[in-house]
C-alpha cells in the first residue's frame, strides 16, 4: 500500500560493506563515507509484534469417518492452504497420525466408516491394513488377483472383479478371520444383482449398493455378515448423487439430481411398505447431504464459495433437522461444512458427527444425537483453533499504521491501528478503514488496495480515475481526475496520482491533487509522469537539465535545486524534512542513488533502492536476507544494522517507514498468516516543524455560513497532548485559549469569535499562537503564529456559534464539535 512500485535493482549491503556505484559529485562538494556494521543490540529499540486476526473463514476440518470416541479428519495446517496427514483425533489429547502423507496422494487410501477401524489401502503392493484405534492393534493382507478395492466398513473390506469388457463382475466382502482371509462373494436371489462398484450408505451390518434385476427399485441393501442382497428399496433410483442413510428403524433414499428434494424414508423391516418423505432444500449449485437421527433427517447444503450477496454464508451453510412425522425444521447450527465421502458422519451410536459453529471462534466438532425427550441436539465434541489471518500490503504515518487484511474479512479490507514505538511499543486495537459492498455476482473484489497514509490521520487509495480519502467507514471523500493510476506520493493535503517514472510506455500523466482546493475540480497540476514526490507543499520532480532535482512550492510558487553529480534522469524521489532520496536506474543512464541533506547542502551516497525516513533509509536486501536500517543523520557518516532476518524477496509494499516519526512496520510472511512487527528506527528525529498550513485571515461573526475562524496545521511528526491555540488582541491581551485537536501529525482548532467569558470580541486586529511540543521528546516547542481581522461584532446580535469548540478525548478524537473539514468552503 505505501510501495512507490519502484524498481528494485539489487545493490548489495551486507553487514557493512557497500557495493553499488557511487554518486559522490555534487553541489557543495561530495561527501565521501565509511559504511560501518553498527549493532548496538544494547541499544536497540523493542520491536512490536502484532498478531494477526483471526482468519474470517473457520479452519478447514474434513471429517473422513466417526468412530465410538475420536474421529478421522485431515485438518487445514497454518502457514499455508495445506492440510494435514490422516488424523485420529480423541476427543481430547494428541491426535494421531494414521498411514502416511505420501507426495503421490493416490499411493494410499484411508478410510473407515462409523466404527474404530481404519483401512489403509496401499496402491504399490495392493495390501490393506486394518487399524483398530481402540484396541490399538493392525492387520495387513494382499488383496486376492483381479479385485479391486472400494472402501472399508467396520471390518470388512468391498472390492470388485471386473468383465473383460470393464463392467463390474462382482462385489465381495474380504475380512481377516482367526488370521485367514475370508472372501464372501454379494449374491441376490431372482437375478438381482450388484450393478456397481459403489458404495452409497452403510449401516451396522448394512451395505447400501445399486442392483439391477428388480423391477421396483435399483438401490439394494446388502447383509455384511453373509453378503446377501436382502432387498431393494421401493422407487428408488440412481445417479452420481444417491445417497442412503439410515436409523435404528428407517432407511431413507435421497438423490436430488433430477430435481427431487425429498428424502425417501421406508422401514427397515417392511421394505415393500408405505413411503414416508421428508423436503430438503437442495439444488444443483448447491446440493444437500442428509442423514438420520432417530426419527429426525438431518440435513447440510453445500457451501457457495465466496457468495458475497450472503457473505456470512460463506462459513457454511446452517444444519438442520426436520421430523419424519412432518413439521418445521430446526436449525442446530448456523453454520456447517461437509466433509468425507458421504458428507455428514454417522457415529456408531447412532448420531452424526460435523464440523460447524457461528464463527472461526466458534468453530467445532460437534455430535448431534438425541436428548432424553427425542428432538436432536448437539454437544461440542472439540473446539477447532481459529486459523491465524494473512496481511497484506502495509502503510505507516505518525504511528498510524494500515494494512490490506486479505482474509480477516469475508473480502480483502482496510484496517488501522495506532502504535507507539517508545520504550515499551503498543499497538490499539484494529479497526475498520473500508470493506468492499456485498455483491450478488460473486466479484466483491478488494477495498483501499494502494493505500498511502496522508500523516493526517486519513489514507488516500486509488479507485477507478480518482482518490479515494477517508480515515474510517463513514467519513469517505472521492476524488476525480482525467485519468487512472495509483497513489505516487502524499503529505497532506497534496496526493500525486497517476504513474510515477515509466520506461518504453509512451507519455503517461501524472496528477497533484489539492484536497482543500474549492470547487469539484481538484486537479492542481497535470504533467507528464516522472519520478515525483511530496513534501508539505513542497514538489520534488526532476529537473529541467539532466542530472539535476528541483522542487516547487505548491503554494508560493519558489523553487529550488540541486544537481545529482551524475547525467541521469531520476526513476525514484522522496522527500522527508531536510533530506531528499534520489535513485537512477533508467536505460542507457549511469546507475546510483544518494540523499541530498537541504541543511548542509551536501549529498550522502546510500544505497539503493530503500524508504526514506527522517534521517534513514530502510531496504530489503535479498542477498543477505536481511531488512537493513541505513543511518545518515549525522551528514558525516553512514551506518547500517540489521532490523529483522527476511529470507526471499520482500516487495516494497510489505514494509513501510513512518516518515511522520520514527518507526519501521514490516510483514515479514508477506501475506502468509502470521505477525507484522513494528520497530522505532532509533535514529534521532529532527525538530518539529510545520510543514503545510491553512489558516483563515479573517472572522465575520455576523457571517451566516460561516462565523468562525479555523486553523489546520500539518506537521513534521505528532505533537504531544495539550497542543494550545492562544487568541491575543492588539494589546497583547488573552482573549480566548483554544485546544488544538490532533489528527496523526496535524492539528486543527476553531474560534467562534468569543472570548472566555463567553462575549463576541470586538472588531479589530488579533494574533494567534500555535504552541505544541513534540511527542517523541525529541527537540523543541514549536511555535506557530499569525493574525487575524474580526469584524461584524456589536453591530447586531450575532448568530449562535457552536457552543463547546472541541475538547479531547482520545488519540485522534474530537467532541462536541461539527468536523472542521465540514465548516471550510474548500475542503473535500
Amino acid at each position: 500500500m505505501a510501495s512507490r512500485h519502484r524498481t528494485n535493482r539489487t545493490r548489495l549491503l551486507v553487514r557493512g560493506t557497500l557495493t553499488t556505484a557511487v554518486a559522490l559529485a555534487a553541489t557543495g562538494g561530495a561527501l565521501p563515507f565509511h559504511l560501518s556494521g553498527a549493532h548496538a543490540e544494547t541499544m536497540a529499540p523493542q520491536t512490536l509484534t502484532i498478531n494477526a486476526p483471526d482468519r474470517y473463514l473457520p479452519r478447514s476440518y474434513n471429517l473422513e469417518s466417526a468412530g465410538t470416541a475420536a474421529d478421522l479428519n485431515r485438518t487445514e495446517v497454518d502457514g499455508s492452504d495445506a492440510v494435514t496427514a490422516y488424523r485420529w483425533s480423541p476427543a481430547t489429547g494428541d491426535p494421531q497420525t494414521v498411514g502416511k502423507d505420501p507426495a503421490d496422494a493416490s499411493a494410499e487410501r484411508i478410510g473407515g466408516h462409523a466404527s474404530d477401524v481404519v483401512g489403509v489401502y496401499t496402491t504399490a503392493d495392493r495390501s490393506v491394513e486394518l487399524k483398530d484405534m481402540k484396541a490399538g492393534s493392525a492387520a495387513r493382507f494382499t488383496l486376492p488377483e483381479g479385485q479391486t478395492y472400494h472402501g472399508t466398513y467396520g471390518d470388512s473390506v468391498v472390492t470388485a472383479t471386473w468383465t473383460a469388457g470393464g463392467d463390474v463382475d462382482s462385489l465381495h466382502l474380504l475380512r481377516l478371520r482367526d488370521g485367514q482371509l475370508t472372501d464372501t462373494p454379494v449374491t441376490g436371489e431372482n437375478g438381482v444383482r450388484a450393478a456397481s462398484y459403489k458404495v452409497l450408505g452403510a449401516d451396522d451390518g448394512l451395505l447400501a449398493i445399486f442392483v439391477s434385476g428388480d423391477s421396483t427399485g435399483q438401490i439394494g441393501l446388502v447383509d455384511l455378515a453373509t453378503g446377501k442382497i436382502t432387498g431393494v428399496l421401493k422407487g428408488s433410483w440412481g445417479s452420481d448423487h444417491t445417497q442412503v442413510v439410515f436409523s435404528g428403524t428407517h432407511a431413507g433414499w435421497f438423490d436430488p439430481a433430477y430435481g427431487d428434494q425429498k428424502v425417501h424414508l421406508l422401514r427397515k423391516d417392511a421394505l415393500n411398505g408405505t413411503e414416508t418423505t421428508v423436503d430438503v432444500a437442495s439444488t444443483y449449485e448447491q446440493r444437500s447431504y442428509v442423514a438420520l437421527v432417530g426419527s429426525w433427517v438431518v440435513s447440510l447444503r453445500q457451501t457457495e464459495s465466496y457468495r458475497n450477496s450472503d457473505a456470512p454464508k460463506d462459513r457454511g451453510e446452517p444444519l438442520l433437522a426436520a421430523p419424519m412425522g412432518g413439521g418445521e425444521a430446526r436449525t442446530l447450527l448456523p453454520h456447517a461444512r461437509l466433509g468425507g465421502k458421504y458428507g455428514l458422519n454417522p457415529t456408531p451410536d447412532g448420531g452424526v458427527l460435523v464440523a460447524g459453529g457461528s464463527s472461526a471462534g466458534d468453530w467445532a466438532v460437534r455430535e448431534v444425537g438425541l436428548r432424553a425427550d427425542g428432538s436432536p441436539g448437539v454437544n461440542s465434541v472439540r473446539a477447532v483453533a481459529p486459523k491465524p489471518g494473512t496481511y497484506g500490503e502495509v502503510a505507516l504515518a505518525a504511528g498510524d499504521l494500515a494494512v490490506q487484511e486479505t482474509d480477516t474479512n469475508y473480502l480483502p479490507s482496510l484496517y488501522k491501528r495506532h502504535i507507539e514505538l517508545g520504550g515499551t511499543p503498543s499497538a490499539g486495537n484494529r479497526s475498520l478503514v473500508v470493506e468492499p459492498p456485498l455483491s450478488t455476482d460473486g466479484t466483491g473484489g478488494s477495498a483501499g488496495s494502494g493505500a498511502y497514509a496522508l500523516g493526517d490521520g486519513a489514507f488516500a487509495y486509488p479507485k477507478g480515475n480518482g482518490i479515494v480519502v477517508r480515515s474510517n467507514p463513514d467519513d469517505a471523500v472521492t476524488v476525480a481526475v482525467p485519468g487512472s493510476g495509483r497513489v505516487v506520493d502524499a503529505s497532506g493535503r497534496y496526493v500525486v496520482f497517476g504513474y510515477g517514472y515509466v520506461s518504453g510506455f509512451g507519455q503517461y500523466q501524472q496528477y497533484v491533487i489539492d484536497r482543500e482546493k474549492s470547487g469539484d475540480d481538484k486537479v492542481l497540476l497535470t504533467r507528464t509522469a516522472s519520478a515525483a514526490a511530496v513534501w508539505g507543499s513542497t514538489f520534488w520532480t526532476p529537473g529541467d537539465t539532466k542530472g539535476t532535482v528541483k522542487a516547487t512550492d505548491l503554494k508560493s510558487g519558489t523553487t529550488e535545486s540541486f544537481s545529482l553529480g551524475k547525467e541521469c534522469t531520476p526513476t525514484d524521489l522522496q522527500a522527508v524534512g531536510r533530506w531528499v532520496y534520489w535513485a537512477c536506474e533508467g536505460s542507457g543512464d549511469p546507475v546510483g542513488s544518494g540523499v541530498w541533506d537541504r541543511t548542509t547542502q551536501r549529498m550522502i551516497d546510500v544505497p539503493m533502492g530503500g524508504e526514506l525516513g527522517d534521517g534513514y533509509v530502510v531496504r530489503h536486501d535479498e542477498t543477505a536476507g536481511e531488512l537493513q536500517l541505513v543511518d545518515f543523520h549525522t551528514v558525516t557518516n553512514v551506518t547500517s544494522r540489521p532490523l529483522a532476518d527476511i529470507t526471499g524477496y520482500l516487495a516494497h509494499g510489505y514494509y513501510a517507514v513512518d516518515r511522520f516519526g520514527g518507526g519501521v512496520a514490516y510483514a515479514p510472511e508477506r501475506g502468509k498468516p502470521g505477525a507484522m512487527r513494528a520497530v522505532g528506527s532509533g535514529v534521532p528525529t529532527s525538530s518539529l516543524a510545520g510543514i503545510e498550513a491553512e489558516t483563515e485571515t479573517s472572522l465575520d461573526s455576523q457571517s451566516a455560513t460561516d462565523a468562525r475562524w479555523d486553523g489546520s496545521w500539518q506537521l513534521s511528526k505528532p505533537g504531544a497532548p495539550g497542543a494550545q491555540v492562544v487568541i491575543k488582541d492588539a494589546g497583547g491581551n488573552v482573549v480566548r485559549e483554544l485546544d488544538a485537536v490532533q489528527n496523526g501529525a496535524a492539528l486543527t482548532t476553531a474560534w467562534d469569535g468569543r472570548n472566555s467569558g463567553g462575549a463576541f470580541a470586538h472588531n479589530g486586529p488579533y494574533t494567534w499562537e500555535l504552541t505544541a511540543a513534540p511527542q517523541d521528546g525529541q527537540g523543541a516547542e514549536l511555535k506557530l503564529s499569525g493574525a487575524i481581522t474580526v469584524k461584524g461584532a456589536g453591530t447586531a446580535a450575532a448568530p449562535k456559534a457552536s457552543g463547546s469548540l472541541a475538547s479531547r478525548g482520545s488519540y485522534g478524537t474530537v467532541y462536541d464539535r461539527d468536523p472542521l473539514a465540514a465548516r471550510r468552503e474548500n475542503t473535500l
